[in-house]
């Protein structure tokens, strides 16, 4: 989808690190597995050298769910977090969305409801970055959500994304499974 969306694009190349064939998924039993996040960054961080620091980017939207995510902890040291903020959320959102042995204390964190999602948060074992407000009305919860509904997708995405989703039959299911 990547590849279809940034078609037009000579700046960007999809990489193929996700995709089963490239990786060395051939068994028909694997294809079954979902892929995590924290796999694709152990992945990522071979062909990095030590020094080399990773970022997650990912929508405030999505971020605050990551404490249901596979081994969110682990996720947490092995890179940084860039969250893109949405518009409702405060810095106690922020913090609050953190697994529970990463959370701060909910006396810590009452102060931070009113101050919007922005700066640096860090804490012991995290590390995030937060973009203010994006002013984009689209997000990957909203594209999940309008296709498990059968609705159109073409506000949201590239037709030729919109059509491979609609072709693949994508996020009929969960909209949080392949995390």
């Amino acid at each position: 989808m990547l590849a279809l969306a940034t078609a037009d694009e000579k700046a960007f190349v999809a990489s193929p690190l996700e995709a089963q064939e490239q990786n060395g998924i051939g068994h028909k039993a694997d294809r079954a597995k979902p892929n995590y996040t924290i796999d694709t960054v152990m992945r990522l961080k071979q062909s990095l050298k030590p020094s080399d620091k990773l970022f997650l980017m990912i929508g405030m939207d999505a971020f605050a769910d990551i404490s249901k995510w596979h081994q969110p902890e682990k996720l947490f040291r092995e890179c940084e977090f860039v969250v893109a903020g949405r518009p409702g959320y405060s810095l106690a959102d922020v913090a609050n969305a953190l697994p529970s042995s990463l959370r701060p204390r909910a006396e810590v964190t009452k102060p931070f409801h009113k101050q919007p999602a922005q700066g640096d948060l860090v804490l012991p074992g995290v590390h995030i970055h937060l973009l203010g407000d994006l002013k984009q009305p689209v997000s990957a919860t909203a594209i999940r959500e309008a296709a498990a509904a059968g609705k159109p997708l073409g506000r949201f995405v590239e037709p030729g994304v919109a059509e491979y989703i609609r072709k693949m039959g994508l996020y009929k299911g969960s909209p949080a499974a392949s995390r």
